[in-house]
């Protein structure tokens, strides 16, 4: 792998914070809702309720986080292009300043 694709996996994509939090929230509200008193049926809907609720917040939080990264990537990819197409102008530039040089210092 290469540089930011290496980095990329490594860090899990960015989104391993907002994963956890959400499932620490998944996991608090749980066990809040097993400890209130409730008859059984009222506490496995609130549980199965909040559980679609976080599920819904988790999805829509990767779908922003994977955004960004996206355009992050595409971002950087660009500068790279356009750094790239800088660096091959000056050469360019400086190859054909060399040649001038050389042309210069014969005529001599």
């Amino acid at each position: 792998m290469r540089g930011a694709d290496y980095e990329y996996e490594q860090n899990g994509g960015g989104g391993n914070f907002f994963v956890g939090l959400l499932c620490g929230a998944a996991v608090g509200t749980a066990v809040g809702l097993l400890l209130a008193t409730k008859p059984g049926a009222e506490l496995r809907g609130d549980l199965a309720n909040s559980a679609d609720r976080i599920r819904r917040r988790v999805g829509e939080t990767y779908d922003r986080a994977s955004d960004a990264m996206g355009q992050a990537v595409d971002k950087g990819r660009e500068a790279v292009r356009q750094g790239k197409q800088t660096f091959d102008d000056v050469k360019t530039d400086f190859a054909a300043d060399g040649r001038r040089a050389d042309a210069e210092h014969s005529t001599y």
